[in-house]
């Protein structure tokens, strides 16, 4: 998704994976979307966080990240 300044967010969830490998997968995500481009990613800001487990009354949330990109 395009941000400001020609930068680019992506971002992404989990159920199996914790919220570093998340980031992790995004960051190889974004490269690969500026090799196509002929550029190399660079990471501006990224944030994750990990699940949490749920219960029948109160359900747990999944692993979330984001990464700001640009591509150069």
């Amino acid at each position: 998704m395009p941000a400001r300044d020609g930068a680019f967010w992506v971002t992404g969830s989990s159920g199996h994976l914790s919220g570093a490998e998340e980031k992790a997968r995004l960051v190889e995500d974004a490269d690969a979307y500026c090799k196509r481009r002929g550029k190399s990613a660079v990471m501006i800001a990224s944030s994750e966080n990990n699940a949490t487990p749920g219960t029948l009354a109160a359900p747990g949330k999944l692993a979330r990240a984001t990464v700001e990109f640009r591509c150069q």
